[in-house]
């Protein structure tokens, strides 16, 4: 059974200064339950950011919040539609420009998903001018892009990579941003950065993958935490162990590449 609950003032906040004069600032949200049994997600936002999270429930369950200077009270900013077993979060608002930004507030929204713990068989992800975030969650591949924004991925498991748990993942950012890959594992890990570094920690022996590094202009360094002599270190491109089963490639144009292997 779908629920989509829309609009509900979920903090007013006052912020004092000094002698006691406060600007209001508004938080709104709305939330919406997909029917059990989904198996793979696509999100198309633009100018929010994307948080998938790892939750003990059995179904999806997509919040999102957004404040006074993004839209109005009880604006509709996405449609929830579910085929077969695919449930798809379209944007549907752009953020209201003629909006004010009142004295400690900020034009954002935030769209979280939280993901029962089991394994998906795909996710996609797409956003502008912000991030995404990805906790605990597991699929057989992940797709993450954002243009002038980060990527976050924690406790990933998979064939891709992404702070998911997947067999391969790709993760771009097309502009400005960073990719902070935390205790991810992944049989194949694919991700692009145009301004920015990318750093973060696989699991797994670095002797059991193969390397195509990256960083224009850049330091690169791979290590194991567990392997004192594995230690590789470059500027601008490395190659190594191109016959090895898993698959590491990153590249950046202008950043630092930093990856640790650890158990």
């Amino acid at each position: 059974m779908k629920k989509f609950l829309l609009a509900l003032l979920t903090a007013v906040t006052a912020a004092a200064l000094f002698c006691g004069a406060a600007a209001s600032v508004a938080t709104y949200s709305a939330s919406y339950d997909a029917p059990a049994g989904i198996n793979t997600i696509v999100v198309q936002d633009n100018s929010a950011a994307v948080v998938l999270q790892a939750a003990d429930i059995d179904h999806i369950r997509a919040d999102y919040t957004y404040t006074s200077s993004y839209a109005f009270e009880s604006s509709k900013l996405y449609d929830f539609t579910v085929a077969g077993s695919t449930l798809t979060v379209t944007k549907t608002r752009e953020p209201n420009a003629s909006l004010v930004i009142q004295s400690q507030d900020t034009r954002s929204c935030t769209l979280t998903l939280q993901v029962p713990r089991q394994t998906l068989a795909n996710i996609t992800v797409s956003t502008t001018n912000d991030s995404i975030t990805l906790n605990g969650v597991s699929a057989q591949t992940a797709s993450l892009t954002t243009d002038n924004g980060r990527i976050e991925e924690s406790n990933f498991n998979g064939s891709t990579m992404s702070g998911v748990t997947s067999q391969n993942v790709a993760a771009t950012i097309q502009n400005s941003g960073t990719l902070k890959l935390e205790n991810i594992s992944a049989n194949v890990c694919n991700a692009k950065v145009q301004n920015g570094s990318i750093t973060g920690s696989v699991i797994g022996s670095g002797s059991s993958y193969g390397f195509e590094l990256a960083a224009g202009g850049g330091k690169i360094r791979v290590s194991d935490a567990s392997d004192k002599n594995f230690v590789f270190f470059g500027k601008d491109t490395l190659q190594q162990n191109a016959d090895a089963p898993n698959k590491l490639n990153l590249a950046t144009k202008n950043g630092d590449v930093e990856v640790e292997f650890v158990r």
